[in-house]
């Protein structure tokens, strides 16, 4: 029993029955899952998840914090600072595992609303300020000392504003749609073992899984192994884009 609901759950051997249960209950099969969830925040946050059944945390209190440490993640990326970098991959975390946490409480407390799909909307859509954090950070990183520490704050909440302004009224309209959150380049990701594993690398979990790396080799082969990954990884990002709008608007023709 326990070996068959290891196929189908993110198990681990510690498991008890009663956590297997919760899990069936919470979590989604493999097919539903990436990479970095599946193989590592879905494993913890079942008990994460059945700790704050216990308290007074609402799924809604979960995805707001979510949204803090996704948006704190944007801003220590801009600073091009090493310490504020890999605080960055731990706020990325605590975001990604929060996204993971709200929709586990809100199944096993069975308690759901609106307001949870129109922050699940704009927390995808936080990897816009993101992208700017990280090219922010890339550009102080290689020596220009021309935008100072506040600047680039500013001009990280502009991006965020910005992305907010757009994304509130569409995510307030998505509330009501009924079909599928996927679209072509998603539904690809779970074709085969190898594209999920170039969706993770060409991915934010990916990004931030390589960031630490990427940190160590810069301090002590003094390469600028941060600045390099982060361009290769903007460059990616701009063709998955490409390829994304290609392929979606060809489906709705």
């Amino acid at each position: 029993m326990k070996n068959d609901m290891a196929k189908k759950l993110p198990t681990l051997p510690v498991d008890s029955a009663q956590i297997l249960q919760y899990r069936s209950i919470c979590q989604k099969p493999r097919q539903s899952e990436e990479i970095w969830s599946w193989y590592v925040l879905r494993r913890i946050s079942i008990y994460v998840t059945v700790a704050l059944s216990r308290t007074p945390i609402t799924p809604n209190g979960v995805s707001w914090l979510s949204l803090f440490f996704f948006t704190l993640c944007g801003w220590m990326l801009a600073t091009g600072e090493v310490g504020w970098l890999l605080g960055a991959v731990v706020a990325y975390n605590l975001g990604y595992l929060g996204d993971c946490l709200d929709g586990e409480l809100a199944r096993l407390t069975k308690v759901t609303s609106q307001l949870g799909v129109f922050l699940d909307t704009l927390i995808r859509a936080i990897s816009i300020p993101i992208t700017v954090g990280m090219l922010l950070g890339i550009y102080r990183l290689l020596g220009k000392t021309d935008l100072t520490l506040s600047m680039v704050t500013l001009i990280y909440l502009a991006a965020l504003i910005g992305t907010l302004a757009l994304l509130v009224p569409l995510a307030y309209n998505y509330i009501n749609l009924k079909s599928d959150e996927n679209d072509p380049v998603s539904d690809m990701r779970t074709a085969s073992t190898r594209l999920e594993w170039i969706a993770f690398f060409t991915g934010m979990p990916g990004f931030f899984a390589l960031l630490p790396i990427t940190v160590v080799v810069e301090i002590l082969w003094q390469v600028p192994m941060i600045s390099l990954w982060g361009m290769a990884f903007l460059f990616i990002q701009a063709l998955k884009t490409m390829v994304r709008l290609y392929l979606t608007t060809s489906k709705l023709r």
